[in-house]
């Protein structure tokens, strides 16, 4: 519905979760998060390019019905989805998905495990790869020690929500199938202690003047090879009038500069 209103604008995007709490709602057990995913995804991405939805798999059994309103176009090229374990990744890459970077680990894990995509992707889809999208919270603010003091508060309180929402300083997810990677954050976590994870994830996200926002998207994009940035402007409980005053300033400045780039061939081409 959204695709065929926006003719054909939408950009799709996938996920299988990584809540403990979420699991035991819908009472599915999480070691079968992984190949469930797998199924789903492969029944939507063959429904979207068919017009119908049909599947017989170990987790969903689909008979054929016709999705309506019909596809407005292939959704190949403009489906994302995060990947944060290199086993994830690899699983994108096999479904022909592209890879949406949400800033959490240290950049040279992620150039790592890009590089490994890119080649799993040319192999099997047989096309290039699309550009990543880059994503970040985002903290403009013309005065530089309060666009630190306020992003380190709100990003800050972003960060904790997460830990206890998805409890990554617990020791489960090392057992869990699927979730093994994620051993690896609570070890950080237990090394670094929850304020040093906060500093090193404040680290990798947009805030400051809008001239140190601008740099920053500039660097990562860059790094990534990405050419959409999806900026995050309201979180943590933010007031809506510092959101909107946050979401204003970035794009009253950032966006026109970032949009430059992409008349000038040198960069990242969509703000989202």
């Amino acid at each position: 519905m959204l695709d065929n209103m926006s003719a054909g604008r939408m950009i799709l995007g996938l996920g299988r979760g990584a809540g403990r709490i979420e699991f035991e709602g819908f009472r599915v057990p999480m070691d079968e998060s992984r190949p469930r995913f797998v199924e789903a995804a492969q029944m939507m991405l063959q429904g979207l390019e068919q017009g119908y939805c049909e599947f017989d798999g170990t987790y969903y059994k689909q008979p054929r019905v016709d999705i309506r309103p019909a596809p407005f176009k292939s959704f190949k090229g403009r489906t994302y989805a995060a990947a944060v374990s290199p086993e994830s990744s690899q699983i994108m890459a096999e479904l022909g998905i592209g890879i949406l970077v949400i800033p959490q680990k240290p950049w040279p894990e992620v150039d790592k495990e890009l590089n490994s995509y890119r080649a799993v992707y040319r192999d099997t889809i047989g096309t290039e790869v699309p550009p990543p999208i880059l994503s970040g919270w985002i903290f403009c603010d013309e005065d530089a020690g309060r666009a630190e003091e306020m992003a380190r508060k709100y990003i800050g309180d972003y960060v904790t929500s997460v830990l206890l929402h998805y409890e990554f300083a617990g020791k489960h997810l090392e057992t869990t199938k699927g979730y093994e990677y994620y051993g690896k954050i609570s070890e950080k976590i237990e090394k670094y202690g929850p304020e040093g994870f906060v500093d090193f994830f404040l680290g990798l996200q947009v805030w400051g003047p809008p001239e140190q926002c601008h740099e920053r998207i500039v660097e990562f994009s860059g790094r990534l090879g990405a050419d959409s940035f999806n900026g995050v402007f309201s979180y943590s409980g933010m007031p809506w009038e510092e959101a909107e005053r946050n979401l204003r300033l970035f794009s009253d400045t950032v966006r026109p500069e970032l949009q430059r780039l992409t008349e000038t061939g040198g960069g990242t081409a969509k703000v989202a």
